[in-house]
């Protein structure tokens, strides 16, 4: 890869490195004028855990992620953090923000990173003031019922806007997380709290949780599942199915506490809307790499969905919560037991199109030597309430609809401007071809004809 094609995979950061119990800001010197330093980091990675990583291995210093400014137009973001030790990073001194010109930090700016050295909650919300991360310590000790000695590594994954994901070790006992989520993801605090309480097993277990911060602790359970096995994949499907099955009868609580609709009836009646848009969304394509799907093909795939809907609905499976973002790094396994995090997509639909997904994560798409093994476990899991034929042809029906949930996702997009977004709409064209091809397999047209 040439210099020029690097750089283009990489984000530009303005740095503002907050000096550990003071106002002053670290930075560099241009002759006499003070400026902030840059960093950058790898476009398509997680913002907030690689601009820690770039501190540290740049300045060989600690800190910790307190937001990241969107900066003006033509601007690149600002990512304010605070530098935990007292000792000047290489090659920055300390001045005051005063002394930074406008084009260094612009009115808005200031007025947030003075919020976040002051504490004003009120501006710069909770979770992004210089001293959250003592709180949340004090409050891990207060749940836990005694001294926790933290090792002071603290690992974040998301930060800033009211979101926090960090790890904070210890030395006498389990690793802790904090979790918090803000708009448009304030749904997912309830809806893991209700899970907390309905199937404990299935989620890392669960100390405390703050209403005012939107968030909660939980105990370190286990390693990203970052690599597939058989028997890992065994236990994640019956455990899922597990899961899936204690929530039976809670659509009404889920849907209060902020699940979205992903019901059939709900998929069914949005398929003119989605395929009007499909269709749009053709009339756009630019690329000549493949050809777009013709409007009569796209209104047959929709008449193909609207059957399969109903032969699904005639089949009487219980709706359930479905994960809808259920991938490797949202299954934690410690080698004996599994369990699920990040519920912040969770849906009330039918419980075989989670499962279709898992089988889509496997490296040959879900066509492999594995699947009919982790079928005939799901398959096991329901048979105390589903017969085979029922089961079976719920796994006929289930590739074509796992792939129209994940076209209407939440379903609000589709009344929001990000429709018109080329990236949106590209996606949503990739997704019409996973269709197009699920719908001419012969396994759904057998279950669509009987």
């Amino acid at each position: 890869m040439s210099t020029s094609d690097t750089a283009l995979e990489q984000n530009e950061y303005r740095l503002v490195l907050v000096k550990a119990g003071s106002r002053a800001i670290r930075t560099k010197r241009d002759g006499n004028t003070p400026r902030l330093p840059r960093i950058s980091i790898p476009r398509w990675a997680r913002q907030v855990e690689e601009l820690q990583r770039a501190i540290e291995g740049t300045w060989h210093s600690s800190a910790i992620i307190l937001d990241v400014l969107a900066g003006e137009e033509d601007e690149c973001p600002c990512a304010v953090a605070q530098n935990l030790s007292q000792e000047s990073p290489n090659g920055l001194i300390a001045v005051d923000m005063d002394e930074l010109s406008e084009g260094e930090l612009h009115g808005q700016e200031r007025a947030m990173i003075e919020a976040i050295v002051t504490g004003d909650t009120r501006v710069c919300g909770p979770l992004a003031h210089m001293h959250w991360v003592e709180e949340a310590m004090e409050w891990v000790r207060t749940a836990v019922g005694h001294e926790v000695d933290f090792t002071g590594a603290l690992r974040q994954y998301n930060a800033g806007g009211g979101f926090a994901l960090i790890r904070l070790d210890t030395r006498n006992g389990p690793a802790y997380w904090l979790k918090a989520t803000g708009y448009p993801n304030l749904h997912e605090f309830q809806i893991t709290g209700k899970l907390a309480e309905l199937c404990p097993e299935f989620l890392p277990r669960q100390i405390a949780a703050r209403a005012d911060w939107n968030a909660w602790l939980m105990e370190d359970a286990g390693c990203p599942l970052d690599s597939w096995t058989l028997p890992a994949l065994k236990q994640v499907v019956r455990s899922m199915a597990m899961l899936q099955q204690r929530t039976i009868g809670q659509t009404v609580a889920f849907l209060a506490a902020g699940a979205f609709d992903q019901r059939l009836r709900v998929l069914r009646a949005h398929l003119a809307e989605l395929f009007e848009y499909l269709d749009g969304a053709m009339a756009k394509q630019t690329s000549t790499r493949v050809q777009p799907i013709e409007k009569r093909r796209l209104w047959e795939m929709a008449r193909i969905l609207e059957d399969a809907c109903f032969r699904m609905e005639e089949l009487g499976i219980p709706d359930t919560l479905v994960h809808n973002d259920i991938n490797s790094g949202n299954i934690l396994f410690n080698g004996g037991h599994c369990v699920f995090t990040d519920w912040c997509e969770a849906a009330v639909g039918n419980p075989f199109l989670t499962f279709q997904h898992l089988c889509l994560l496997q490296p040959d798409g879900g066509e492999g030597e594995w699947i009919p093994r982790l079928r005939e476990i799901y398959e096991q899991c329901w048979l105390d309430r589903l017969s085979p034929p029922q089961i079976d042809r719920a796994f006929m029906l289930a590739p074509l609809l796992a792939v129209l949930s994940y076209l209407y996702g939440r379903g609000d997009w589709l009344k929001s401007s990000q429709r018109n977004e080329p990236h949106v709409e590209s996606y949503a064209r990739a997704l019409a071809r996973h269709i197009d091809r699920a719908a001419q397999a012969p396994e759904l047209r057998e279950a669509l004809c009987h």
